[in-house]
């Protein structure tokens, strides 16, 4: 009888240990990377940017249970004719992403050019209203 109760108390801890990894080794949705670069593969990452460059941002969203979307924003940190941390609400963009996977964000400029300066690109994940994540970046343009 001893020896029954006692594989019963080892079975009980096994089942208790291996509970506990598992919920340690689970994660929640999450933005695993955020990059930028002047091609849209990103098969260089860079900050600095001309003029006339497209700029592209690429976000990787990881552990998604269902759908989620990704927002898209930029900011004119320090820019030439602008207010400092001035929002840019037409460039905002959501992407939805039904699976873990990439968000992509591609910045087309002006048929003037980029104004010079320094601006912030922000992407945030958002689960049914409930953000679950954000990432930001800094990117250069003609300095």
């Amino acid at each position: 009888m001893i020896q029954s109760h006692s594989k019963a108390k080892q079975l009980l801890a096994a089942a208790v240990l291996m509970l506990f990894v598992a919920a340690c080794n689970a994660s929640t949705a999450h933005i695993s990377s955020l990059k930028t670069g002047k091609d849209k593969a990103i098969s260089a990452e860079a900050s600095s940017f001309g003029t006339k460059d497209t700029v592209y941002a690429q976000a990787h969203a990881a552990n998604l249970p269902n759908k989620v979307t990704m927002q898209w924003a930029v900011v004119a940190e320090k820019v030439t004719g602008q207010q400092p941390n001035t929002p840019i609400a037409a460039l905002n963009l959501n992407n939805d992403l039904a699976s873990d996977g990439d968000s992509t964000y591609t910045l087309a400029p002006p048929t003037a050019g980029w104004p010079t300066g320094t601006y912030k690109i922000t992407v945030t994940m958002m689960d049914n209203g409930v953000q679950r994540d954000q990432k930001t970046t800094e990117v250069t343009i003609g300095i």
